[in-house]
């Protein structure tokens, strides 16, 4: 009941410098990324991933494969098809030589120009309310001005400096993992399910990331499933597992990754003779990311998904009459957080606007 506040004589780390502990490392290069994992043994795989989102393998012929030098296993994943070679360049000659046959029976083949005209149209009819004070219908119907706008935001990758990676070494009673990771317990229980192991058999080695921005901290597990299949797919029963370090090409993460969803916002406010806003309506459309995951009991209530309308929903301007809705589209491209979230595109969304009724109004 009674708060006793510290003497700053006490303070431990207020008021002084404390270096951070990876300074040094970063900038002498001794810090270790995935990429600089070296183990005994250790290849490398490169995967052949669908050229369209939802295909599946059909067919595959790895004849031209295994001839070439360093090759030395080809095999399928759940996405796509591996090659395994003793370094990076054998690797990508492989996969390059290899045919795949792909099944697009599933595959998504709408283009982005019907995509975006299918949301434009989504945003001009009424959405699921994520926020609604006062009658902002009756505020914009009886506004002495009334203001406009619509903003597209496209898909965007991660596009982190190291792309994805994720080094295996599975043994018949243990599994090990090197990768930079931000999802350990998802990540633990994923590869734990991939190889058959029960988690605490799964030990996972933390290491720098040479940026995330969210894409490594993903539901799905997709990379690390991968290495793990990959690892799988090489075990021999009674021998040493034999380590895989799984890389994906800068092309290979820029097209078969998972995407800060693409968004339409339609916007319009109303201003009185004055130029104050009195009204505002505010639509969003836009994939969820959290639909089908594990947070999706968590995170979407009452058919909205808070990280779609985050920024939009919680506009801290003092407007009277503010309403905000949500379209949640299901398009077959898979998507993801990307730093800062729903903010990527409702504060730029938001604030453009505030600017635009600013000028409107001839006001600062």
């Amino acid at each position: 009941t009674t708060v006793r506040l510290k003497e700053p004589k006490d303070f431990v780390f207020i008021g002084k410098h404390v270096p951070r502990t990876d300074s040094v490392a970063k900038s002498n290069g001794t810090a270790v990324f995935t990429s600089d994992v070296k183990l005994p043994g250790m290849l490398t795989a490169l995967v052949a991933h669908p050229p369209r989102f939802g295909a599946k393998v059909k067919r595959f012929d790895a004849a031209g494969v295994l001839g070439l030098p360093g090759v030395r296993y080809v095999v399928e994943v759940p996405n796509g098809v591996a090659v395994v070679a003793t370094s990076f360049w054998a690797a990508k000659r492989g996969r390059d030589a290899l045919k795949v046959e792909w099944d697009e029976t599933a595959a998504l083949k709408v283009s982005s120009a019907d995509l975006f005209a299918d949301f434009r149209r989504l945003a001009a009819t009424p959405g699921t309310v994520a926020r609604s004070d006062g009658d902002a219908a009756k505020a914009l119907a009886g506004a002495a001005r009334k203001v406009e706008a619509s903003f597209d935001f496209p898909y965007l990758a991660h596009a982190a400096m190291e792309p994805l990676d994720c080094v295996v070494r599975l043994d018949a009673d243990r599994c090990e993992v090197w990768n930079g990771e931000q999802f350990q317990t998802g990540d633990q229980y994923a590869v734990a399910r991939a190889v058959g192991l029960p988690p605490e058999k799964v030990a996972l080695n933390m290491l720098y990331a040479g940026g995330s921005f969210g894409r490594r901290a993903n539901p799905a597990s997709d990379f690390v499933i991968e290495a793990a299949s990959i690892a799988k797919a090489l075990a021999v029963p009674g021998k040493p597992g034999v380590p895989v370090k799984l890389i994906w090409t800068r092309e290979d993460d820029m097209k078969g990754g998972y995407y800060r969803p693409a968004y339409v916002h339609a916007l319009a406010a109303g201003l009185d003779a004055q130029g104050n806003v009195t009204g505002w309506q505010h639509r969003i459309v836009g994939q969820s990311i959290v639909a089908g995951t594990a947070f999706e009991a968590e995170m979407i209530k009452d058919g909205i998904d808070a990280t779609s309308v985050e920024g939009a929903s919680t506009l801290p301007y003092d407007i009277p009459n503010l309403r905000v809705e949500l379209h949640s589209p299901k398009v077959g491209v898979p998507v993801l957080w990307w730093r800062s979230v729903g903010s990527t595109h409702t504060a730029y969304s938001t604030e453009t606007f505030v600017d635009e009724l600013a000028a409107a109004a001839g006001k600062d």
